[in-house]
């Protein structure tokens, strides 16, 4: 039944203490492949810290559902198409803005363009790298309007692919030689399969929110809102982060999230 409700995908149902909730009450959680935060276990199940501050978050909130795992652009339509939906984790911008409610954020993405370290030191612009070297995205990624800026295009220079980390097999093959990351858990050096990525151009700041679909109410929305602030005060978040992220990025979660009570205490 599962499978013809969303054909071709892979899905767990999650009951999360809730065996006698109604059906009408179920959530369908939607995410990606994205190491460390999530990924298929030996199960074939959803895991990884992201996807256990979901479940932890949905425990707190009484509310069970399913979960499915799916390339991005795919993900992000169904979210838009689904009622009692929520994507994870997703950048929050203004082209996005109407499309969701939105709770969070869960994470930080400080965007940078990599490519060798050899050449990291020769100070190159982003119209030259466009010029000399072929960048890999993935298919849907709140970046691809920022390459196509610094002169990127998918029909001469920019490979595309389906999956968050597919980009780092395509550098190893020797069919690209840049690729965006994040900076903030990267660092300065990043070695992967054999090769050295470093830094090269920085691409944005991006936050990371759980996108609900429009027909949660507000009500509803401030309750997700409050409880997660709570996670990442009482340190459960931290717990479920900090053999995978940074301690930066954990403690600017943390602030932020003592931020939004205050301002919601203000109101």
């Amino acid at each position: 039944m599962l499978k013809r409700l969303l054909p071709g995908l892979l899905c767990v149902l999650v009951y999360a203490e809730l065996c006698g909730a109604e059906p009408a009450k179920d959530v369908v959680y939607l995410t990606e492949h994205s190491m460390p935060g999530t990924f298929l276990d030996a199960e074939n199940q959803p895991a990884g810290p992201t996807v256990e501050l979901v479940k932890e978050l949905s425990r707190r909130m009484e509310q069970g559902g399913y979960y499915y795992l799916m390339p991005w652009a795919r993900a992000m339509q169904r979210a838009q198409q689904t009622p009692r939906s929520i994507l994870f984790e997703t950048v929050r911008n203004a082209e996005r803005e109407a499309l969701f409610k939105w709770v969070g954020p869960v994470k930080f993405y400080d965007m940078y363009l990599y490519g060798p370290s050899d050449i990291a030191g020769l100070g190159l612009t982003a119209a030259e790298l466009s010029q000399r070297y072929i960048a890999c995205g993935y298919r849907g990624a709140s970046y691809h309007a920022a390459l196509e800026t610094m002169g990127f295009d998918d029909d001469k220079n920019l490979v595309l692919m389906t999956r968050a980390g597919d980009c780092i097999q395509m550098l190893k093959l020797g069919r690209a030689e840049l690729t965006p990351l994040n900076r903030l858990r990267h660092g300065e050096r990043f070695s992967a399969f054999g090769i050295e990525l470093a830094p090269l151009q920085p691409i944005r700041n991006v936050e990371l929110y759980l996108a609900f679909s429009l027909d949660f109410s507000d009500e509803e929305i401030q309750r997700w809102q409050y409880q997660l602030d709570q996670m990442f005060l009482d340190g459960s978040v931290r717990r479920l982060y900090q053999q995978d992220f940074p301690e930066e990025l954990i403690n600017r979660l943390e602030q932020a999230a003592a931020k939004s009570l205050q301002r919601r205490g203000a109101n």
